[in-house]
Parts: structure tokens; C-alpha cells; sequence
């Protein structure tokens, strides 16, 4: 008997056996936690959007779907910590070794899913608040970028091997794509994509005034979309390190880490966007801080900046009243506004439009009064 079969037959168990190492859990628990975190803005995503506006649209369901994707990626990587993930592979069975394989092939896809879906959640919401002609061709060809190498990247990843059993098994005769040149192809589509979605609002951005504090809360915001350009970077180094690795069970602790972080970060940025109402609802006094003096105690802007960076002189606010963004002005539509409920705020802006056309007409009434007094004369 060889020393490889003797190894087999020690350490021999049931297919329910749970191989859970201390790097295993760390992984774990990474994926846990950032989840978790993701669903919470989700879920207050929807309660802003279901309760405090009362209505739903279509880059909310997709968030939604990267969430469902999200949670299918963390369920494969409790299998993967559970089947030895973190461990060194000598030290595993083969049956082990095989499932932990297998959920390794599945967290590929679904992992690509979920960043897909974030990032097209994110361009679906540059539509209402960039409403240019412009931008609205920038976010179709990049929804259509998306859907093209997102349909490869998800489609390959499960036909990487053709049978898909030589993914887990390469003593099964077949063809398989090379793992390392399809990863590192499609985490430099990931990083190319999120610096161009970081990338596309700016000179809009460039072009609003906003007061100060509001800027700062904005790139904030930003720098979060940011971290997402700083995960992948980090997630195509951990790839780096598994593909060149002859321990790969022990090595794939890194890249497991790495994209729950991302995927999960991604949700949260597209959320945070979402959440304006909801915090001007829960802490209106925070939100009037930030809205500065230009707003005044009502929150309304008496200016309407004309931004025309796309030359077909439209503006950047959305046409219309609208509680989230504001009634089509690029200040709002960026800025956090506060307002204790969406009918006092346009209650309050139809009280200043009155008040603002009562200042106007009183220049006139004084010079018909004057006309009138010189004719008696």
C-alpha cells in the first residue's frame, strides 16, 4: 500500500465530515460580515424607496438580484470553509478535496454576477440623476459593455472545462479554458469597468456648485466607489498568487476574501446613493448642516444653475418634482437636502415659489402706484 493510499485510508469519513481550519474561518467570517453589511443598505434601500416614496424601479431589482447573488456566493463559501479551504491539500481526502473543488467552480459565476449587477444598478441611477443626452449614451454603451462581457465572464466560468467534472477533476479527459489568463482577463474587465463608472459622473460633477460641506460628502461617496477599484486591484493580486500556486487550498484564502469584500462593496455603493430621503427623514438636523446657509432653514435652493457640459443645453436635474433629487435642479439632485417629509418639501417649495413671485411684483406695483400718483398731479 502506498503511502498516498494509507493517507486515504486514515483519514477516511463520511461526505458530511467538516474540515474547518482557523484561515477557513477567517474567510468565513469575512464573507459573513460583509454580507450582512450589504444587506442592511439594501434592505434600507428599500425601505426608502417601498415606504418613504412609494415606489419601486428598475435599478432597485437589481440590486436586489446582486444581493440574491451575494448570498449564493457566502452559502458556497461556508461549503469551501467547511470542505478544508485554508488547509494544505496533502492534508486532505480526496473526497474533501472534490467538494470543496466544486464549490470553488460555482463561486465563480456567481461572484461575477453580483459585481455585474451592482455596477449596472449604479449606471441605471446616473439615468434620473444625470438626465443628459450625453450621459444617457455614455450609460448605454456601458450597460451594453457589461452585457457582453458579463454574459462572458458568467458563461465561462461555468463551461471553463468542457466536461465541467475535469474543473474538479483532471484525470477526466476533456479541455479546459486556462484558469489563470481567464481570471486575470476578467478581473482587468472588473477594474476597467469600476474606474469608468468612478470615472463618468465627474465632469458633471465639475460643473455643479454645491456649498462645501457637500462637496466633502460627496467625494466621501465617491471614495467609497473607489474602495470597490481598491478590492478588485487587491482580488487580481490574490489571483496572481493562487495561480501560481502548488497549494491551492491553502492559497485560495486570499482570493475568497477578497471577493466577498468586493462584490459586497460594490451593493453598498450602489446603495448609498439611494438612502438621501431616508436620512433626511431620520436626521433632518445632520442633513441641514450639511446643506449649508445657501439652503436656508426650508432647504430650498433659490437658484437654478443651467449646466450645459454635454453642448445640447440641458441641465443635469431631472425634469419635474421630484422628492428624491428635487424639482430638476443639478444643486439638488447632488445635494443632501433635508426635509421632515416629502409633501412638506413640496409644500415648501411652492410657498417659495409664491413668496419669490410676490418680491417680483412688488417693484411693479410701486411703479404703477408712482405712475398713478404723477397723472392725479
Amino acid at each position: 500500500m502506498s503511502l498516498l493510499q494509507l493517507r486515504d485510508v486514515l483519514l477516511e469519513r463520511d461526505d458530511s465530515s467538516i474540515y474547518l481550519s482557523s484561515r477557513g474561518t477567517e474567510a468565513l467570517a469575512v464573507s459573513i460580515v460583509f454580507t450582512i453589511l450589504a444587506t442592511a443598505f439594501v434592505g434600507a434601500r428599500l425601505y426608502t424607496r417601498a415606504r418613504l416614496m412609494g415606489r419601486m424601479e428598475s435599478n432597485d431589482w437589481m440590486i436586489v438580484i446582486a444581493l440574491i447573488n451575494s448570498f449564493i456566493f457566502m452559502g458556497l463559501d461556508v461549503v469551501e470553509a467547511s470542505s478544508g479551504m485554508g488547509m494544505h491539500l496533502k492534508d486532505l481526502p480526496p473526497y474533501i478535496l472534490e467538494r470543496q473543488m466544486k464549490a470553488f467552480w460555482l463561486t465563480i459565476p456567481f461572484y461575477n454576477a453580483a459585481v455585474l449587477c451592482a455596477k449596472a444598478s449604479i449606471l441605471m441611477q446616473y439615468f434620473r440623476v444625470f438626465p443628459t443626452t450625453r450621459m444617457r449614451v455614455v450609460c448605454w454603451v456601458m450597460i451594453g459593455m457589461l452585457g457582453i462581457y458579463g454574459t462572458w465572464a458568467v458563461v465561462s466560468a461555468f463551461l471553463n472545462c468542457i466536461p465541467v467534472a475535469k474543473f474538479w477533476d483532471d484525470a477526466i479527459e476533456g479541455y479546459c479554458l486556462s484558469k489563470p489568463e481567464l481570471w486575470f482577463s476578467n478581473a482587468s474587465m472588473h477594474i476597467a469597468t469600476d474606474l469608468t463608472i468612478l470615472i463618468i459622473p465627474i465632469p458633471a460633477l465639475l460643473t455643479v456648485d454645491l456649498p462645501k460641506k457637500q462637496k466633502c460628502a460627496l467625494i466621501v461617496m465617491f471614495a467609497l466607489g473607489g474602495f470597490v477599484c481598491v478590492t478588485s486591484i487587491a482580488r487580481l493580486v490574490s489571483l496572481k498568487k493562487i495561480s501560481d500556486s502548488i497549494d491551492p487550498t491553502y492559497d485560495n484564502v486570499g482570493a475568497a476574501s477578497w471577493s466577498a469584500i468586493e462584490c459586497n462593496t460594490g451593493i453598498i455603493c450602489a446603495c448609498l446613493p439611494t438612502l438621501k430621503p431616508l436620512l433626511a427623514h431620520v436626521m433632518p438636523g445632520m442633513l441641514s448642516t450639511l446643506s449649508g446657509d445657501r439652503y436656508g432653514s426650508r432647504g430650498v435652493s433659490t437658484r437654478r444653475a443651467s449646466v450645459t457640459w454635454n453642448g445640447d443645453g440641458s441641465t443635469l436635474g431631472a425634469p419635474g418634482e421630484d422628492p428624491e433629487y428635487g424639482p430638476g435642479n443639478p444643486d439638488r439632485a447632488l445635494a443632501l437636502i433635508p426635509s421632515k417629509s416629502f409633501k412638506s418639501r413640496e409644500n415648501s417649495i411652492s410657498n417659495e415659489k409664491n413668496r419669490l413671485a410676490k418680491v417680483s411684483s412688488v417693484p411693479e406695483q410701486r411703479h404703477r402706484a408712482s405712475a398713478s400718483s404723477s397723472l392725479r398731479k
